[in-house]
């Protein structure tokens, strides 16, 4: 079970709806499960070249290529790397951990695509490396902009497992 105060949960929800219809991205960080801060951090993909585009694979790299690079950030979020240096090192700083990964479905349900999963599976190839805890990760859907709804899974050999929030209050 994961742990979020209720603020952060709201924050997310904030977040997905400034950036509405495109894709917010962030990241969390806390102790034993328990979630302390949130961290938006930018949705670079608009601004993306075409081959930067390359991590993205078969139909979503096909439906990315079609669009406006405007239009990309509404399927698809690619986190600026500066500002998750940055996160990473304010993490470190306070003590506490990278536990958690998380965007928004601004039309679709609070699960994860087969590109989440893709990415999920790339981050963990290298995720020992750098000496990071296994991350949740939670979609913020706004499919329902009246009832957005947040799930969080775990993605483990690319099969993504539900785990339950304890909101907070």
């Amino acid at each position: 079970m994961l742990v979020i105060p209720q603020a952060i949960l709201d924050n997310m929800v904030d977040h997905a709806r400034e950036l509405a219809p495109h894709e917010c991205c962030g990241i969390l960080s806390g102790k034993d499960q328990v979630i302390d801060e949130c961290y938006r951090i930018t949705n670079i993909l608009a601004t993306m070249s075409e081959a930067d585009l390359s991590r993205f694979e078969g139909a979503k790299l096909s439906d990315l290529q079609r669009l406006s690079p405007e239009e990309r950030a509404d399927i698809a979020f690619q986190m600026d790397a500066k500002e998750m240096a940055l996160t990473q090192r304010d993490i470190r700083s306070k003590g506490l951990d990278l536990l958690a990964f998380y965007h928004s479905h601004t039309a679709s349900p609070a699960r994860p695509s087969q590109t989440d999963i893709a990415i999920a599976m790339e981050f963990e190839s290298y995720r020992s490396k750098l000496n990071l805890p296994e991350p949740f990760h939670l979609i913020v859907s706004l499919q329902n902009s009246h009832l957005p709804v947040i799930r969080a899974f775990r993605i483990q050999q690319s099969h993504a497992i539900e785990i339950s929030i304890n909101p907070l209050n």
